[in-house]
């Protein structure tokens, strides 16, 4: 297998799909994996001491907000999309019922492996820049550039540059139905008549089916931008803004958050411009953390 055909292996994974829901669990693994291989980590790792435990934590930070997480499911999953080796998995197959996945508690007992197969591995060891490739390729098609930033710096990636597909004919529209203000705070920095640290953000991810439309797009400083993709803030029915309960911080992050909760956004000054129920409710139900 050549890093082209890997590529495009990934590119075309399975996610689980129900409704509009969010499951960017094979893509945080596989990021999770590729960074250590990056570290020269062997092929295959232990499920329970060094999977379960750091991909717990990236569902936890970077999926929807869910009662109950489970690392096993991608770990499991992944074998099925034809790059993905396990290792000691006899006593994990249900005879009954061999569709049936493991738990986490029959992986760790089992001392169960994966990782890469050998191909794929030795593919990726041989082209270095391959493994940045494919990072690149599963950020850009999974996470808006807020979280790309941010997985990035907590998984170590390194990349110089980092290609960005930005769409400048929904930035300005944006802005420009905004009147070039944060809708959360009202920043409006220009310098001449070039605004200053404002981004157009999409309320539905492009990655999730969201349209570069002006109702699917908010006019927010960058801060406010990263808080939104990462779900620190969020909007309720009527527009007004929810604030996380995990936020905390000094008097700063009280003034920049928590003077916000509750309060409407800015809006546009046309109706035809403002925020369709259906994006705001996508946002709020997978993107937005309690």
């Amino acid at each position: 297998m050549d890093c082209k055909q890997l590529q495009k292996k990934i590119i075309d994974i399975t996610i689980w799909k129900k409704g509009e829901q969010r499951a960017p669990h094979k893509p945080l693994l596989l990021l999770y994996v590729l960074s250590k291989y990056k570290q020269s980590h062997t092929r295959l790792f232990n499920y329970k001491t060094e999977i379960e435990e750091p991909l717990l934590d990236l569902l936890m930070r970077f999926s929807p907000r869910r009662t109950h997480y489970y690392p096993n499911m991608p770990f499991w999953r992944l074998k099925n999309d034809g790059f993905w080796q396990l290792t000691n998995i006899e006593n994990c197959i249900n005879i009954n019922n061999p569709s049936k996945e493991p738990t986490s508690k029959q992986l760790a007992l089992s001392q169960v492996y994966g990782g890469f197969d050998e191909p794929s591995y030795q593919c990726l060891i041989k082209n270095p820049s391959a493994i940045d490739q494919i990072a690149e390729q599963i950020l850009s098609q999974h996470f808006p550039e807020s979280v790309q930033e941010n997985l990035i710096n907590r998984l170590d990636f390194s990349f110089i540059n980092f290609n960005r597909q930005r769409d400048p004919k929904f930035r300005q529209l944006v802005l420009r139905a905004y009147n070039y203000q944060c809708a959360i705070c009202g920043f409006d920095l220009r310098y001449d008549s070039v605004s200053i640290g404002l981004e157009a953000a999409h309320v539905k991810w492009k990655q999730h089916g969201g349209p570069c439309v002006i109702n699917n797009g908010l006019a927010l400083c960058s801060l406010h931008h990263s808080a939104f993709d990462m779900g620190v803030i969020g909007l309720d029915s009527s527009l007004k803004i929810k604030i996380s309960n995990g936020i905390n911080g000094n008097q700063i992050v009280e003034r920049l958050f928590w003077d916000f909760e509750g309060k409407d956004i800015k809006r546009p000054r046309s109706k035809e411009d403002h925020l369709h129920d259906r994006f705001v409710e996508w946002h709020l139900r997978e993107v937005f953390r309690k």
